[in-house]
């Protein structure tokens, strides 16, 4: 004869997707300059408590928020680079060196 056998149990247990951790948003003016930015720019990156003055910029990975920064690059052992969490820069700017000069008052030149 024929023996039917029920099990319970279930005999495969149903998988867990793992739960990603919802990356904080970034402002979008930032967003759109980092984005904007191309790789071996120099910039001053603020942040709460550090300013990374004439860093070099080396990218932005937006699907993780972290920005890449060769920083210290002027000292005789050369730089490192740096890698931030995007949420904790307060402001990106071009060093005085490298801003237009569109901003100088022309009376000045002339004397």
């Amino acid at each position: 004869m024929y023996h039917v056998f029920f099990e319970r149990r279930p005999t495969r247990r149903p998988t867990q997707q793992p739960v990603r951790p919802q990356l904080p948003q970034l402002p979008g003016a930032l967003y759109e300059q980092l984005t904007a930015l191309l790789p071996d720019t120099e910039v001053n990156v603020h942040t709460a408590n550090e300013t990374y003055y004439n860093a070099l910029f080396l990218g932005f990975e937006p699907q993780t928020n972290t920005v890449s920064l060769l920083v210290d690059r002027f000292y005789e052992d050369g730089g490192h680079t740096l890698t931030l969490d995007a949420t904790t820069i307060t402001a990106i700017d071009l060093p005085a060196s490298m801003q237009s000069s569109s901003s100088t008052n022309l009376d000045d030149e002339v004397e």
